[in-house]
């Protein structure tokens, strides 16, 4: 699980104050216990971080609207090729598994826009006015707002966001209380999508790579000049084979498929994990602490958001006031549970501690 702690930390770049200081916290700490490594931490620090952040801060909106468009350039390449080639392809076997084929295809295709979609218009969240919620006394150093239970602020964004999990340039927008259930559902349903099209994409990416090419001349060009045969030599190059084509586009679907599987099938199983805890990403990390100050003490950290895994789940995707799991199935609009202010859901509930 380390493992995939650190895949998700890196490929969510979570770039919030707290976030860099837990991780530098931990890298000085390994270093530091290197025998007779005497290291000027001030000063690399400042070497090392400070620009990266300097361009973190003045090109990360222009950098984010980059990203977005390559998510939308991405999604029209992957389903062009499955229609261009694996739709011909299924055809000739069966039309029957192929409108199957087709109608499983765009339910995981109409959630994966959608998510994706409502992720990037939906507000995080950001905390009402101060007096909105004058029972609210924190107050973030940076924006001066009210700073409910579970917020903080996003130096991206240059706000505060209600329940932050983390800034997805991917987004161009912070994960937070309001959108991370499209958030999470979009990776989830790109994960199925990428299995879809392995299952059923192996036998056309086969087929592909075993066919002959049929523009391709067999032998070369020869003519007669009366008493021999003689080759013909060729000074215009060839014309591009659609066959190679189909191949080479084939091939790299293929390959980016399989990054963004490996990738995403970290993050999800991450993510997955820390909402079955009942904690966001930069939680996880002030919550190890938490926890080794607990254990070191002789006494158990207990997560006051942490309501056992179901309810952190039914919590997460909003499923109240009659919602059932069919809303994960299909697209849906509703808000998650709460306001993103008070987070007592159960006022007779036991709250589970970590083991």
């Amino acid at each position: 699980m380390r493992i995939i702690s650190k895949l998700a930390l890196l490929s969510n770049f979570v770039i919030s104050r707290i976030t860099r200081k837990q991780i530098w916290k931990k890298v000085r700490q390994k270093i530091s216990n290197i025998p007779h490594l005497s290291v000027d931490w001030d000063s690399v620090t400042d070497r090392f971080i400070e620009p990266i952040i300097w361009v973190v801060d003045h090109f990360a909106d222009s950098l984010g609207k980059i990203f977005v468009t390559l998510v939308w350039l991405l999604i029209q390449f992957v389903v062009g090729v499955a229609y261009w080639i694996g739709l011909s392809f299924y055809w000739n076997i069966s039309a029957e598994l192929t409108i199957a084929l087709v109608i499983f295809g765009h339910w995981i295709l109409l959630n994966v826009v959608f998510h994706y979609y409502m992720a990037l218009i939906t507000p995080p969240g950001y905390p009402p006015d101060v007096d909105q919620i004058p029972h609210i006394k924190a107050r973030c150093k940076k924006c001066q707002s009210a700073k409910p239970e579970r917020t903080h602020h996003c130096s991206i964004c240059r706000t505060c966001i209600l329940r932050m999990d983390h800034h997805c340039p991917w987004l161009n927008n912070c994960v937070g209380h309001f959108n991370h259930r499209y958030f999470f559902l979009f990776m989830a349903y790109v994960v199925l999508g990428m299995i879809f099209l392995f299952i059923f994409g192996a036998p056309v990416i086969l087929h592909e790579l075993s066919i002959s090419d049929s523009s391709e001349p067999i032998g070369y060009p020869v003519f007669n000049n009366g008493s021999h045969v003689l080759p013909v030599v060729e000074e215009v190059a060839p014309a591009p084979r659609p066959r190679s084509l189909r191949r080479a586009v084939a091939v790299t679907e293929a390959i980016l498929c399989a990054g963004i599987l490996a990738a995403l099938s970290a993050l999800v199983g991450w993510h997955s994990r820390l909402i079955s805890r009942g904690e966001t990403s930069i939680e996880n990390l002030t919550n190890k602490d938490d926890r080794e100050a607990k254990r070191l003490e002789g006494n158990i950290f207990v997560n006051p958001h942490d309501y056992d895994t179901y309810e952190n789940w039914r919590i997460f995707l909003g499923l109240s006031e009659g919602r059932t799991w069919w809303c994960v199935f299909f697209p849906s609009v509703h808000p998650p549970r709460g306001d993103g202010i008070s987070w007592c859901f159960k006022n007779d509930l036991t709250h589970v501690s970590y083991k």
